[in-house]
């Protein structure tokens, strides 16, 4: 990034938001992370199990939306 796009993105208060981050949101984030990578991982069983396992929460109306 150069230093133009710095302060464009970063430095500009009219652009710029700033959010705290708590141990709790690095928690999420990593438990998203980990059911990306099973869910489009290259192995078949544990993505299955998943699957199989979480399927009662879905209703089928949501699914087809």
């Amino acid at each position: 990034m150069d230093a133009d796009q710095l302060a464009t993105t970063t430095m500009d208060k009219q652009g710029r938001l700033l959010r705290r981050v708590t141990i709790e949101d690095a928690e999420a984030a990593d438990a998203a992370i980990r059911t990306f990578e099973l869910l489009m991982g290259s192995e078949v069983a544990p993505r299955r199990e998943f699957i199989m396992s979480s399927s009662d929460r879905l209703s089928r109306e949501s699914i087809d939306a």
